[in-house]
């Protein structure tokens, strides 16, 4: 009997085996190691005046390779102005690391003819930042007896998405002000961001607000964790502002939405100078 016959008798008797569509692929556990970093424009601490010719991006640079982060998140950060030699520092770092790079400026001026001087936050990536949008934040429009014109300037978030091996991550840097009353408004603005944003996020940068503060409390509660809360391996030291081992503030963080895990987190006593800030670093996982 041919093989055709045997196929045509196996098919009329429903026997023949049509192979189901292939299962949908199980995703394998994700690894990052994350940062943020306050940079203070690369102005330095040894440089009160912030004379610009003491300004030291490679400085700031090698704070960063030390650790090899996946992901960074920076605050203060210059594009174009004059204050910091008309230097566009996100591009500069993220060559000098071999990073992907986005910005989202906080505000501009006009210091230059050719184009506008920024001031704002970035993100640095080891993968593909696939969009990236910046939000402005709610401020003051007006000052109170005795603030500094920078008390009420305006404050930005950045976020974006990163495609990590095919796993797209919703990744913010953020700056916020100053004074208690800004916060409170601002953390609201990112909570209903973040309401809108699906899948995995985390939530870097400088809050200028205690873990116990009730801006921070805004987040808390729609379950965004601290990682220095949340790793079982941490550093004793939480404060981060001013640098190095004297620090009285903690006030820069990194938040996870509830599918992350933290592995470790670590505030990196940085004792260079670079910044006026200590670093955070973190090992997170994503089943």
């Amino acid at each position: 009997m041919s093989l055709k016959r045997v196929l045509l008798g196996l098919l009329i008797l429903g026997m023949v085996y049509t192979p189901l569509a292939r299962a949908e692929e199980v995703q394998e556990p994700l690894t990052l190691k994350v940062m943020t970093y306050n940079i203070q424009i690369g102005a330095t601490t040894n440089n009160p005046g912030w004379d610009v010719k003491k300004f030291n991006l490679d400085a700031l640079a090698e704070v960063i390779k030390q650790q090899d982060p996946d992901i960074v998140a920076l605050q203060e950060v210059d594009r174009f102005r004059a204050r910091s030699g008309k230097v566009d520092q996100v591009a500069y770092l993220a060559e000098k690391l071999g990073m992907y790079w986005a910005y989202s400026p906080s505000y501009y001026d006009y210091e230059i003819p050719e184009g506008r001087g920024m001031y704002g936050n970035a993100i640095l990536s080891k993968y593909p930042i696939v969009s990236n949008y910046p939000h402005t934040l709610w401020r003051r429009g007006e000052l109170q007896p005795g603030e500094y014109d920078w008390v009420i300037e305006k404050r930005s978030i950045l976020e974006t998405k990163i495609d990590v091996n095919g796993r797209l991550i919703n990744v913010f840097s953020t700056h916020l002000s100053t004074t208690a009353d800004q916060r409170i408004k601002q953390t609201e603005d990112i909570k209903a961001l973040l309401s809108l944003v699906r899948g995995p996020k985390i939530i870097m940068g400088d809050f200028n607000a205690q873990p116990q503060d009730p801006e921070m409390q805004v987040l808390y509660k729609k379950r965004y964790r601290d990682v220095m809360e949340l790793a079982p391996v941490k550093s004793e030291q939480r404060a981060t502002w001013p640098n190095g081992t004297k620090s009285t503030e903690a006030i820069d963080y990194i938040l996870l939405s509830r599918e992350w895990e933290a592995k470790e987190a670590h505030v990196i006593i940085e004792e260079s100078g670079a910044s006026d800030h200590n670093p955070i670093v973190a090992i997170i996982s994503l089943p």
